[in-house]
């Protein structure tokens, strides 16, 4: 394992940041998603006071899809500015956290917390945009907020991944007190905006089931009892279901890998590695202090082309502390095996095809 770069700070006026969620935009560009994001090189804590240009969410971009190299951004969103207005500390709640997104056809989908300071989540919301993250839309209305206290508390934080058959597959788990076990859901692709309309992975008469916003029967946890996870992270890659995150009962990263439907795997017996640890002895390079975070890029593949082991890329995040702003990082981390056979990715149907005049359109409409 080795860490390749900082991220942060970098272009835009993002200082002090974290999160860094990967994910593939519709023009073949990955964007990363930020949290609070403040201008400069300060760092972040309470109280803010001194602090400017706070923001959140942010997306940078990239142009970087193969993991061998450091990634490089080549532009932000609404130009590194908040997504989309909104007044923090308004009487009602403090900021909006995001927890992941998707692109499905034109469109991204970013699912994102309404937060009253941390540890205390109001709701959840899915907001969207159709011009590459340029204009944004909130799907979410009065009566279809997601609520932070159903499930056992356990759908707040979400990722989720196109299973390439028509539905999203998700996983969630609770807020920022990263004292839940994960929950599995799914939704067909055009639905993925209705709460009525996922449904919880539920254990019921001894068999595995899928029900439909299953209130009078909640969904199973994926984990054995006692399971603490924090941020996560989903992705289908080459015919796997990697699921990331940071655990914070082990105080470390994960990667867990399982193949075929995800329906069908055993997440408790799933291999699992900690390529990132929070703390430990003895002190190595595998240790990051002030750990959170923890997400595997979409473009790490288990094997190349040449059928040679692949490489796999982990964002993590980094408190603050010592006066140095709190930032997300590029770790380069031993690659799983894999636990099926390795499949080569079948593009979505919708998936935009990727050019070299790309770049000169989007600067003509004006979306770098």
């Amino acid at each position: 394992m080795a860490k390749v770069k900082d991220l942060t700070p970098t272009i835009g006026d993002v200082g002090g940041t974290d999160l860094g969620i990967p994910f593939v935009m519709p023009n073949g560009k990955v964007g990363f998603v930020l949290g609070d994001t403040f201008g400069g090189t300060q760092p972040w804590g309470p109280p803010i006071t001194g602090l400017t240009n706070w923001r959140s969410p942010v997306i940078l971009k990239s142009p970087t899809r193969d993991m061998a190299q450091p990634i490089a951004f080549d532009g932000a969103c609404k130009g590194g500015a908040q997504l989309w207005p909104y007044q923090h500390n308004n009487g009602t709640f403090s900021t909006v956290l995001p927890c992941d997104a998707i692109t499905i056809g034109n469109r991204i989908y970013l699912w994102v917390m309404i937060t009253q300071g941390l540890v205390n989540e109001l709701w959840c919301e899915i907001w969207y945009s159709d011009d590459l993250g340029e204009t944004w839309v909130n799907g979410t209305n009065s009566t279809t907020k997601w609520s932070t206290t159903a499930y056992r508390g356990q759908r707040v934080m979400m990722t989720w991944d196109r299973g390439r058959d028509g539905w999203v597959y998700a996983i969630s788990t609770g807020g920022l007190a990263r004292n839940k076990n994960a929950l599995l859901w799914r939704v067909r692709e055009e639905d993925i905006l209705d709460p009525t309309k996922w449904e919880g992975r539920c254990w019921i008469n001894n068999a595995w089931v899928w029900k439909t916003n299953p209130a009078d029967h909640e969904p199973g946890d994926l984990l054995a009892s006692g399971a603490r996870l924090g941020e996560l992270g989903l992705r289908w890659i080459q015919g796997h279901w990697v699921w990331s995150g940071f655990d914070d009962g082990a105080y470390s990263s994960f990667i867990r890998v399982g193949h075929g439907p995800i329906e069908n795997i055993n997440w408790r017996t799933a291999p699992i590695t900690r390529p990132v640890r929070g703390s430990g002895f003895p002190l190595g390079f595998d240790v990051v202090d002030r750990l959170y975070g923890c997400y595997v890029h979409p473009d790490s593949r288990f094997q190349k082309p040449d059928g040679t082991k692949g490489t796999f890329v982990m964002i993590v995040s980094q408190w603050a502390a010592d006066g140095d702003p709190y930032r997300a990082m590029q770790y380069r981390v031993a690659t799983p095996n894999p636990t099926g056979p390795i499949l080569t990715d079948p593009a979505p149907p919708d998936a935009q095809p990727v050019s070299e005049w790309d770049a000169i359109l989007a600067e003509f409409v004006g979306h770098p």
